[in-house]
């Protein structure tokens, strides 16, 4: 029995490879199976991780589906300013791919995504 960063860790170090971090999917899946995100991301070999996924979801009665039609949430971006502190400025992809809106409401979000990659404060960049 291993936790998921533990075996993403496993596969890593043994196949000698990047990582693409989906910090969206990290957050669904601790609502899911109830653990901890910012262990996740504080467990993952930082020095591996080539892009990062970031992405909004949908909460319905009893789970979070990763369905990347809503804006990022606060959670998530909680998790990607740390993933960000850890790795580095990185490649970063906004992915909506439903319930797609104007041009100008996802623009203004990839470019909360770049506030992250200068050296301000996590309550600048969520700001």
């Amino acid at each position: 029995q291993m936790t998921e960063w533990e075996f993403l860790n496993e596969v890593v170090h043994a196949a000698d490879c990047g990582i693409l971090l989906d910090v969206n999917n990290i957050y669904v899946s601790s609502r899911n199976h109830e653990f901890d995100p910012m262990e996740y991301v504080n467990s993952i070999p930082a020095d591996r991780v080539a892009q990062i996924h970031i992405a909004g979801h949908s909460q319905f009665e009893r789970y979070t589906l990763d369905t990347h039609d809503h804006p990022v949430l606060d959670p998530v971006w909680a998790l990607y300013a740390r993933a960000i502190e850890r790795c580095g400025p990185t490649a970063t992809l906004l992915e909506w791919d439903d319930n797609i809106p104007t041009f100008d409401e996802v623009h203004a979000e990839a470019l909360k995504a770049n506030r992250f990659l200068q050296p301000v404060s996590v309550e600048e960049a969520v700001a």
